[in-house]
C-alpha cells in the first residue's frame, strides 16, 4: 500500500484486511498516521508493517518494495495511493520546478514501485491498483498537479496491463471524484480550495454529494480481488456522476 499514511490509502488498507489481506504501509513522512492505520489493519485480525519510501528516490522505493515482500512473503497486490498535497495552480502560472518535483514524485515514484514490484507480482499472477483522478476525463480548474502525473500513471497501468497480462499480472485504475476529507481538506485549510469553489463542484455531481475515502475503497478492494479476474487495463471513476 503506497500511501499508507493518507486518507484513501488507510481506507484501502482497511478494505484488504476485511477481505483477509497482510499489509505493508509505506509512507514517506507521516509515521504516525502510518501507525495508526496499521494498528487499524490489525484490529481487523491482519499482520500491517509500515515501511518508509521516499518517491523521490528510485532505487529507494524499489528497496521498500523487496523489503514489503519480504516482510509479507510476497506480494500479491501492488496499491499507488500516494501523492504530495497539491497546491492549486493555472497551468500558465505554474512554475517549472514544481511541475517537476510533482512529476519525480507521482509519476516517477509510481513506476519505480511498479518497476521493482513487477517480479514479485509474476510470481503471484497479482495485480497493482493506482488511484488517479476523474478531472482526466472532466478537468478541474488549476488541478493540473494532479492530473499531469495521474494520467502517467493510467498510460503506465494500461502499458502493465498490455505487457504482463502474459504473466497473469492486471493493472486499473479508480478514479477519485471529489471527496469530503484527506487532501480536500487540507487544501481547504491552506485556502487552495475556497468554500465557494466547493458549492460549485457539488453542482456539477449529479448524486449532489461528495464522496469518501471509503467509496474509494470499496472499488479498489473489488479490483484487486479474484472477482476482477477477468478486469485489467481500465478505470472505474468513484465520482457521484462529476464525469458525466
Amino acid at each position: 500500500m503506497v500511501g499508507g499514511s493518507g486518507a484513501i490509502g488507510r481506507a484501502v488498507a482497511e478494505r484488504l484486511a476485511e477481505m483477509g489481506a497482510d499489509i505493508a504501509l509505506g509512507y514517506s513522512s507521516r509515521r504516525e498516521a502510518a501507525d495508526a492505520a496499521a494498528r487499524a489493519v490489525r484490529d481487523r485480525g491482519c499482520r500491517a508493517e509500515p515501511v518508509c519510501l521516499d518517491m523521490r528516490d528510485a532505487a529507494g522505493a524499489a528497496a521498500a518494495v523487496q523489503r514489503a515482500g519480504d516482510l509479507l512473503g510476497g506480494l500479491h497486490t501492488v496499491v499507488l495511493a500516494a501523492s504530495p498535497t497539491n497546491s492549486q495552480f493555472y497551468a500558465g502560472s505554474l512554475p517549472d520546478a514544481r511541475y517537476l518535483d510533482q512529476l519525480t514524485v507521482d509519476a516517477g515514484g509510481s513506476y519505480a514501485i511498479v518497476r521493482a514490484a513487477l517480479p514479485l507480482l509474476r510470481e503471484s499472477r497479482g495485480s497493482i491498483v493506482a488511484v488517479t483522478t476523474v478531472a482526466n476525463r472532466r478537468y478541474v480548474l488549476r488541478d493540473v498537479l494532479s492530473t499531469a502525473p495521474k494520467a502517467a500513471n493510467e498510460a503506465l497501468v494500461r502499458a502493465v496491463a498490455a505487457e504482463e497480462g502474459r504473466y497473469g499480472v492486471r493493472a486499473n485504475a479508480v478514479g477519485v471524484g471529489i471527496l469530503d476529507e484527506g487532501m480536500t481538506e487540507r487544501l481547504v485549510a491552506s485556502g487552495d480550495i475556497r468554500p465557494g469553489d466547493l458549492e460549485h463542484a457539488l453542482g456539477r455531481i449529479p448524486l449532489r454529494a461528495f464522496g469518501k475515502a471509503a467509496d474509494i475503497a470499496e472499488v479498489a478492494g473489488f479490483l484487486a480481488s479474484e472477482r476482477a479476474r477477468y478486469v485489467t487495463g481500465q478505470w472505474i471513476d468513484v465520482d457521484g456522476g462529476y464525469s458525466l
